[in-house]
């Protein structure tokens, strides 16, 4: 994986640096390296992508116009994954922040590339993929609307295959998330180990009756733990201003051990059809996206 990204002046004055591995940076040692490269670093072209490596890391360097970006990686890292990587940092960057340092109008204010480490983190990392299954008429779409802050329709209309939705809102962090709302009839049932793929977060729905709390084990049983492959599951009980709901706490026990393979399934009361459970979900949402770092 990407470890770190630094971009700065030619005269090796950091612009911008952001950390994505779990090592802590040795900050003297980095200086130490940028100084031993900077001679032949400026006499690279515009267009060249130039690597070195050492006992621990590779380090990828390239010139924007009057600046470097340097990329420390793993060795085992693919060159190719890595220099595609390294090229859309260049053109974002250049599209963002050319035109004003050719023009001479940037006045030493760093704070301007805060901004751009969002980009960096959807370019290194990748898109975070958010999966929601449930059966039919539990509220998966009416809670992908409630995560958007979009408006609510009352009326059931059934999702065909799915609905994708990009949030790039900074409510949950800086990188871009994309939601998949599942198709809930059992028709489609059949695509759901599929649609899982890449997932990071799946979200498992339940309307809170007896019902489809008992029917939902399937999906545990021969969805999730099927295809699973260490993404982290939440439940959530929808539906909780029904007079005949189950609590949360009930549903997360029936859930409880009903696999050796996926780990026991917190479950979270939720209300999608009400806004003020918005702020509710994307808390949720923030504290599993935080747990993914750890």
């Amino acid at each position: 994986m990407i470890q770190y990204i630094n971009i700065m002046t030619k005269d090796g004055k950091s612009l911008l640096f952001r950390n994505y591995g779990d090592s802590e940076i040795d900050r003297d040692l980095l200086a130490g390296f940028l100084s031993a490269f900077s001679g032949f670093m400026k006499e690279i072209s515009r267009s060249d992508i130039k690597s070195t490596s050492t006992e621990d890391f590779k380090y990828y360097y390239t010139v924007v116009n009057s600046f470097i970006i340097v990329v420390c990686a793993d060795l085992e890292d693919d060159d190719a994954q890595v220099y595609s990587k390294i090229n859309k940092i260049r053109a974002q960057f250049i599209t963002n922040y050319g035109k004003m340092f050719e023009n001479g109008n940037w006045d030493g204010n760093r704070t301007i590339f805060y901004d751009f480490e969002k980009e960096l983190d959807t370019i290194v990392l990748g898109a975070l993929k958010v999966s929601i299954i449930g059966f039919g008429g539990v509220g998966k779409t009416s809670l992908l609307h409630l995560i958007c802050g979009r408006d609510i329709n009352l009326e059931y209309v059934p999702t065909i295959t799915a609905n994708i939705s990009s949030f790039k809102g900074g409510e949950l962090g800086s990188r871009e998330i994309v939601f998949w709302d599942f198709a809930g009839q059992k028709q489609f049932k059949t695509l759901w180990g599929s649609l899982l793929d890449n997932t990071q977060i799946a979200l498992l729905v339940l309307d809170s009756t007896f019902e489809n709390l008992n029917s939902s084990k399937e999906i545990i049983k021969d969805v999730l733990e099927k295809y699973y492959k260490g993404y982290l599951i939440i439940g959530i009980a929808n539906k909780q201003d029904l007079s005949h709901r189950l609590t949360p706490e009930f549903c997360e026990k029936i859930l409880a051990n009903l696999s050796d393979k996926i780990p026991p399934i917190k479950v979270h009361g939720m209300i999608a059809i009400n806004p003020n459970y918005r702020e509710k979900i994307l808390a949720i949402l923030r504290n599993a996206i935080n747990s993914l770092k750890s």
